[in-house]
């Protein structure tokens, strides 16, 4: 029987400014090959979806508001379109979809159909660890490499669970206690606070028995620790960057290739977070967005992969700008949030 379904999507409308747009959706009313699907829980990415809601400068000329918000989306089929062998209805399936209570998209567009013994809140945080992955991927970094990762946010911790799944030793960065912790967990062999910069140098001589630094992921915007980052990477090494340098900071008087690490270290700078969304054979491209996430899905069900251990607290969805504000307020031991839309409209 045809159903009508009312959507609530969560849009900016200006910095630090959030509304509900109501959208009608029809069970009805699919084109071949669609799907509609309502949302069961979405998870925030602190980073991308912070800068938004603070208003930071955009990433390329765009224009920055109205936007949505979020891509890190698992939900349930309600129904499909004519064409539409996989997923069925009842499927529970992950999306790239921003924050909002349903929507309709291509069923080629998932990322993937969820089993369901599989926590749907850690399978939230799939993408979340695709970006560490893909800094993996494009830095070549294989076991036996030391790592460095500045920055312990969320990506910062993914990629660290990431590089020692590869068989990395891996020395994490930051100067907040609760992430430092977080980095042992996940992993890492030895953790530091930025500020102690004067006696790293030394431990990581002697911790990488005098070979140093073959990557550094960078995750953070700061300034400061870019500067860290091209210190801490060997003669001959290499930066992964994933985060913005200088996104949203003053400006700094230094240079940021200063010529005594870029060039005298002859350093490899690697642009890092996009792999090929491309339905082709392992042949023409092995590891494409699709393969990847399902390898990681399959590494989170096993629980080799931490991805509940990322989401600090689980909200309702009408407590987003709520979310917002305890992230900006970097509320400590809080990495990120999860939403539960199968609650009251958030409206």
């Amino acid at each position: 029987m045809p159903e009508t379904v009312r959507a609530y999507v969560a849009e900016l409308t200006a910095p630090r400014t959030l509304q509900w747009r109501n959208e009608e959706l029809y069970t009805d009313r699919l084109a071949p090959g669609e799907i509609l699907v309502m949302t069961e829980n979405s998870t925030l990415s602190p980073g991308t979806e912070l800068a938004a809601w603070r208003g930071d400068p955009p990433l390329r000329p765009m224009k920055v508001y109205p936007r949505v918000v979020g891509y890190c989306h698992v939900g349930r089929v309600l129904a499909v379109g004519a064409d539409v062998e996989y997923p069925v209805p009842g499927d529970r399936v992950l999306t790239y979809q921003s924050h909002r209570s349903a929507c309709v998209i291509p069923a080629g567009n998932i990322a993937a159909v969820l089993p369901e013994t599989l926590d749907p809140v850690a399978a939230s945080t799939a993408y979340l660890f695709h970006l560490g992955y893909n800094a993996l991927l494009k830095a070549d970094i294989r076991a036996g490499m030391h790592v460095a990762v500045v920055g312990l946010g969320v990506l910062g911790l993914t990629s660290t669970a990431l590089a020692v799944q590869a068989g990395a030793e891996v020395y994490a960065f930051s100067n907040h206690q609760e992430a430092r912790e977080k980095a042992s967990v996940f992993g890492a062999k030895a953790v530091f606070a930025k500020d102690g910069r004067d006696r790293i140098a030394s431990d990581l001589n002697d911790l990488t028995r005098g070979v140093g630094v073959d990557v550094v992921i960078s995750t953070s915007n700061s300034w400061s620790d870019w500067e860290l980052t091209m210190k801490l990477a060997r003669r001959g090494g290499t930066i992964a960057v994933l985060g913005f340098p200088g996104r949203g900071q003053p400006r700094w008087e230094q240079n940021p290739l200063d010529s005594r690490w870029f060039y005298d270290k002859q350093l490899t700078l690697i642009a890092c977070g996009f792999s090929p969304n491309l339905d082709v054979s392992p042949y023409d491209v092995r590891f494409t967005q699709a393969r990847n996430m399902a390898w990681l899905l399959d590494r989170i069900e096993e629980g080799r992969l931490p991805g509940r251990e990322l989401v600090t607290d689980i909200l309702p969805a009408a407590d987003l700008t709520k979310a917002y504000e305890r992230l900006e307020a970097r509320e400590p031991g809080l990495l990120t949030l999860s939403l539960d839309w199968r609650g009251s409209a958030p409206v």
